[in-house]
């Protein structure tokens, strides 16, 4: 019992610090207030040749991300009593595409919680607590790792490329719209935000284990 503890201990290491940074890289995306600061902060929104506003063009992006159907992407410009869309087919494919990512991406996040969660119960329930908030601390500190390491790797354009190239594999012209709205420097709002968001999980999860796992004291 006592070597599946441990083994179970360890397993916590691994699925904790995985656990929050693939959930606070993902779930900035789908947050329409990223996309709004990005807009209203870099003004990229003027670049594009359609009279979309940024609050209009970060809602699309947004509900498409959030939602699981099999809707293309699109945003419209209202144009009298028309509405012309913004994006043509190998954007709404780029969409696509990253969709599917994120979504196998948030898939692996959830189950990684489900497993640092069912771990930590049954070693509280057990009695395992004092490696329960050894193990904790461990998983935690690579989370923190992990989180400035991702940070740094999209701080680096030639690592921005690779990622598109290998995942995305879709070439824009650089005047396409979605380049426009997506591209650089679109990545330091994603950064500072997931930064944000990780390090509030971070502080969540340390307090928690803090209350849970804290020695009882005989003198106060």
């Amino acid at each position: 019992m006592h070597k599946f503890n441990y083994f179970c201990s360890i397993v916590l290491t691994i699925t904790l610090p995985l656990m929050i940074l693939i959930l606070s890289s993902n779930l900035v995306l789908r947050v329409s207030a990223t996309y709004t600061y990005h807009y209203n902060d870099s003004q990229v929104i003027d670049d594009i040749p359609y009279y979309v506003t940024g609050s209009q063009m970060a809602e699309g992006i947004a509900s498409y991300w959030s939602s699981f159907s099999g809707e293309a992407f699109q945003v419209y410009e209202e144009n009298g009593a028309y509405h012309d869309p913004v994006f043509n087919e190998t954007e709404q494919q780029v969409m696509q595409k990253a969709k599917r990512i994120l979504n196998i991406e948030l898939a692996a996040g959830l189950l990684f919680a489900a497993i640092t969660l069912a771990i930590y119960i049954y070693l509280y329930r057990s009695g395992f607590r004092e490696a329960l908030r050894n193990r904790s601390r461990v998983g935690l500190g690579l989370a923190l790792i992990l989180l400035a390491a991702h940070a740094v790797c999209w701080c680096i354009k030639g690592c921005r490329v690779w990622l598109y190239s290998h995942l995305i594999g879709i070439e824009l012209e650089k005047d396409a719209t979605l380049a426009i709205v997506l591209g650089d420097p679109f990545y330091k709002t994603y950064v500072i935000f997931a930064a944000i968001f990780g390090a509030a999980m971070l502080a969540a999860a340390c307090y928690a284990n803090y209350l849970l796992t804290k020695p009882s004291r005989i003198f106060y």
